[in-house]
């Protein structure tokens, strides 16, 4: 048995070491974690990360477990040539949600679930248009008209439902960021 455990980890050793040597070969004979099979794999996860954890690919755990306040973002946030300066945006956005959280009256002049049109939909904005007398269709509507991409932790839900946004909107939104539902 101990001779199976010591293969096994000298087998992950050397592909762990393969993969950080990269390919030799590569443009500009550079080699290093993201060249060869390192960035087709890295390349793959961004990928499968751009069109089911939108957040997440933009934040990159910038707000640690929980991920903050942020549920939706604006496409073109997640260009790779702008990415870091969407982060900034989106951690500013994510602060002042957290400091002056959108109030029902903000909804009355707003077009979408955008409550500020900063490119970002936050669960205080989801719980203002709750406040503001929305049902739940009127509150799926203004979530699709903003043309975000959305994505709820398990912890952004329960903070939902705790201040009554009902299932159906939670599940809405988990659709919406689905990209085999759209």
């Amino acid at each position: 048995m101990q001779t199976r455990a010591r293969t096994s980890l000298v087998l992950a050793a050397t592909l762990a070491a393969w993969l950080a040597a990269g390919c030799e070969s590569g443009p500009g004979g550079e080699a290093g974690l993201f060249t060869g099979v390192g960035a087709k794999l890295a390349a793959g996860r961004m990928t499968a990360e751009a069109g089911s954890r939108p957040v997440s690919m933009l934040l990159g755990g910038a707000l640690g477990f929980g991920d903050g306040y942020i549920v939706g973002v604006n496409p073109e946030k997640l260009e790779e040539q702008v990415r870091s300066i969407e982060r900034d945006a989106a951690l500013r956005a994510n602060d002042r949600a957290e400091r002056n959280p959108a109030e029902a009256e903000d909804v009355a002049t707003a077009a979408s679930a955008d409550l500020n049109a900063d490119g970002f939909v936050t669960v205080d904005e989801i719980v203002a248009m709750e406040q503001a007398g929305l049902g739940d269709e009127e509150e799926l509507g203004r979530l699709r008209a903003t043309g975000q991409l959305f994505e709820l932790s398990a912890q952004q839900e329960r903070y939902l439902e705790d201040r009554g946004i009902s299932l159906a909107v939670v599940r809405g939104i988990r659709q919406m960021g689905d990209p085999y539902v759209r």
